[in-house]
């Protein structure tokens, strides 16, 4: 089953720090896709993934 999570932050440095922890958390997943966003108010990463060890 694929799955999304959307993490957002105001820095880079602050937006590399949340992701490494997520992907830290979840070190079985596959990652479908990875988009990256900076905006005016900060910077954002959509990632889809699926769980490798439920499938």
């Amino acid at each position: 089953m694929m799955q999304f999570i959307n993490i957002n932050a105001v820095t880079e440095k602050g937006l590399n720090k949340k992701v490494n922890a997520f992907l830290e958390e979840n070190p079985y997943i596959e990652i479908i896709k990875f988009d990256y966003a900076i905006g005016t108010s900060g910077y954002g990463v959509g990632i889809l993934y699926q769980d490798k060890v439920k499938m």
